[in-house]
């Protein structure tokens, strides 16, 4: 089955002087709370990294099958909210079977058993923290413990591999949101691990976009024709910019399609197709629809959420008729989906298991935890062990390298 077990340990002290040595400057959250804390750190055993590598893995394949649904049905893209004039972006998106690069999985450790709660598989965040921070903690405090950070190296491969497949162009455009810290240093992240890659990467600000007359990007004289972008399709499907999506013969990554699996509307639709999968929570569009899940009652504590939403921003856990906790934002004009509630604390601590997938592969862990309920952008990042197993986690680590 696997554990995870939360422990106290001493933080670094100059640990914030070695953030800013890697780039990672935004630790410190406006509210003075720290976003990345080493005061304490999460453990797993082999059979738990095992466990959510295969549960990832499964849950991707999932979601793809979803996609597929929903791209072939008339009316599959409207519960997403795809606005009509871009639902064939979407679809002729996924026919030309346009790349997956990354994404995340944040999952619900419920007594040895991954379950969903939603998937960021648009523009993920925390790479400072999955990579840089992870590995120089680790290298410092890990001792004679593994770890598993995001596999730098299967996200290199991955888009050297498309490359050398033809998906992509040479050059790579790499798009961050607007005057944002965090998009600009995820920026520079990429930027460095294409390079890697082989590639030519070019830093461009969404303001220095133009498009030409037959509806190509470009960028100070050059066409662009492969682009990471960090500005979120829900966004850019709705921006004046959109209606040359469908002709500008750029490829995206992560790619239109992506829209669904980042669209919290993917977890009613999961459950539809999938009622009663163990690593699944009961979803659906009001509060009655989830009587029907595994011993469901009335009155039982569900949760809301927007389906655009980011960061746990609009949420809502409601339990007995009232709220209980809840986040403000300004995603409280969207279509709102309800989930089923997962009381996954660790040891005390809601805590939520990232779980990186690059391609279609598991890539590594991300641990971050709250105080209360619902897990925010502003919950701290904290770092992780894998207590070694003789062989197993060796193998486990071998494996990922073998898969791109």
């Amino acid at each position: 089955m696997g554990q995870i077990r939360r422990l106290t340990c001493c933080a670094r002290p100059d640990w914030q002087r070695q953030a800013d040595r890697l780039g990672y400057h935004y630790y410190r959250n406006t509210d003075g709370s720290f976003a990345w804390r080493e005061d304490v750190r999460y453990e797993f055993d082999a059979q738990a990294v095992a466990r959510v590598r295969n549960v990832a893995e499964t849950l991707h394949r999932l979601c793809l099958e979803v996609v597929d649904e929903a791209v072939r049905r008339p009316e599959g893209l409207d519960a997403f909210h795809i606005p009509a004039a871009m639902q064939d972006v979407v679809r002729e998106s996924w026919r030309r079977g346009d790349p997956f690069l990354i994404g995340r999985f944040d999952l619900a450790w419920c007594g040895g058993q991954p379950r969903l709660i939603e998937y960021n598989a648009d523009t993920p965040a925390t790479l400072p923290e999955s990579t840089r921070m992870q590995e120089l903690w680790h290298q410092q405090c890990g001792g004679s413990h593994d770890h598993a950070p995001l596999d730098v190296r299967a996200l290199v491969e991955r888009l050297a591999a498309l490359r050398r497949a033809g998906r992509i162009g040479h050059t790579v455009h790499i798009v961050p949101y607007p005057d944002n810290l965090e998009d600009t240093t995820h920026a520079v992240y990429y930027r460095e691990w294409a390079e890697q890659a082989g590639l030519e990467a070019i830093h461009c600000e969404l303001r220095d976009l133009e498009v030409t007359q037959d509806g190509q990007l470009l960028h100070r004289g050059r066409i662009v024709r492969s682009m990471i972008r960090m500005y979120p399709w829900e966004l850019m499907f709705r921006d004046s910019g959109a209606r040359h999506l469908r002709e500008c013969g750029c490829t995206f990554l992560n790619p239109p399609w992506t829209a669904l699996l980042s669209n919290k509307a993917l977890l009613p639709a999961l459950w539809r197709r999938y009622p009663g999968h163990p690593n699944l929570l009961a979803a659906g569009y009001a509060p009655e629809d989830l009587r029907r899940r595994r011993g469901g009652k009335a009155g039982a504590p569900y949760v809301e959420k927007p389906i655009h939403a980011r960061g746990g921003e609009n949420v809502r856990i409601i339990a007995g008729g009232r709220t209980v906790c809840a986040e403000g934002g300004t995603y409280g004009a969207y279509p709102k989906i309800f989930q089923e509630f997962a009381d996954h604390r660790i040891d005390g601590v809601t805590a939520s298991v990232g779980a990186w997938i690059v391609g279609e592969r598991f890539a590594g862990l991300t641990m971050r935890e709250s105080a209360d309920p619902i897990v925010r952008h502003t919950s701290p990042i904290v770092p992780h062990l894998v207590r070694k197993a003789p062989g197993r986690l060796a193998r486990w680590r071998g494996m990922l390298g073998k898969r791109f």
